[in-house]
């Protein structure tokens, strides 16, 4: 067999491998047993040649509120600080968005269109970095115009949303319930956006291992998902609550009136005769997180996803 595809093997089956050479990339190390279930070591760096370029591209949903604005641009900066002489650049996946902030008088580029510009500046290497919460409808969507755009590059790879390892669900636990709201009085619910999508279920399983790592006062609801408004109050009154600080968990918060999580959740929780608090902070606002997202961008620089293809073809061998 030769050497790389005994390497693929051997990463694929989970067993100890090191990059090419025997140098493994810099990757935290409570990720390598996901990574090396599904993805190869493959540096992006070692793979470039004379004149080949990298560029790391964030993808962010978007906002029209500069105070968002400001959550996701520093996020790009971490980014860029993190990875000295790699260009960085920002899009929106919401052309509704894209359109909203140039009426504004502010250029931003749609995914598409800052995938089309990085090829006609010269670079063949891209890392498409979003910041979306998880495997859902947004990610596959993304992946999708990645794909229909690959032949523009000499290589490009998507980084992991926020929640996909059970070491990324660990880490968000640990932002939250680290910071000061823990000390706040009441439950603590962490409002998510939800989505009809099956990928739902992670919001689920992120209210579970708040309960299993000793957090019983955390729970959490989503939008437009299971659990609902109505199964938190439910859960809120079985576990005797009275107040309750509403948490929301999305990349970023609008503090404006237009908060939707400041309005809707507060109401219908307040007509439950609970007594509602905001902790008016998003999820960009928490340096772990964004030390996190940072992480996934080194996932993917360091290592390369497995096709299903890949993977029969190297249990066929056996």
């Amino acid at each position: 067999m030769r050497r790389r595809e005994f390497l693929i093997m051997m990463a694929a089956l989970g067993l100890g491998t090191t990059a090419w050479g025997g140098r493994r990339p810099s990757v935290s190390t409570e990720r390598e047993s996901k990574l090396r279930r599904d993805q190869i070591v493959a540096d992006l760096r070692e793979e470039m040649g004379k004149g080949d370029k990298m560029a790391i591209l964030m993808v962010h949903f978007g906002s029209a509120y500069a105070e968002a604005r400001e959550a996701l641009g520093r996020m790009n900066r971490e980014v860029r600080e993190a990875f000295p002489g790699v260009e960085t650049r920002e899009a929106y996946s919401a052309r509704s968005v894209v359109n909203r902030v140039r009426r504004q008088g502010i250029w931003i580029e749609h995914t598409t269109d800052a995938l089309i510009t990085l090829k006609k500046e010269g670079f063949t290497h891209v890392v498409v970095q979003p910041t979306i919460v998880i495997e859902g409808l947004e990610m596959e969507a993304l992946r999708r115009e990645v794909e229909q755009r690959k032949g523009l590059f000499k290589e490009i790879r998507v980084g992991d949303p926020l929640l996909y390892s059970d070491a990324d669900y660990e880490t968000v636990i640990r932002a939250i319930t680290g910071s000061d709201v823990n000390a706040w009085q009441g439950a603590k619910l962490l409002v998510a956006n939800g989505t009809y999508h099956a990928s739902n279920a992670a919001y689920a399983k992120l209210g579970y291992m708040c309960q299993l790592s000793g957090h019983p006062d955390y729970m959490i609801g989503t939008r437009e998902g299971f659990p609902t408004l109505e199964t938190v109050i439910g859960q809120l009154r079985q576990g005797g609550y009275r107040q309750v600080t509403l948490i929301p968990f999305m990349f970023v918060l609008i503090k404006s009136k237009e908060n939707r999580v400041a309005t809707a959740w507060r109401e219908g929780l307040e007509k439950a005769g609970l007594k509602v608090d905001l902790y008016a902070k998003g999820l960009g606002d928490y340096p772990a997180i964004r030390r996190l997202i940072i992480d996934h961008v080194r996932a993917a620089i360091a290592y390369r996803r497995v096709s299903v293809s890949e993977r029969k073809e190297m249990f066929s061998r056996f």
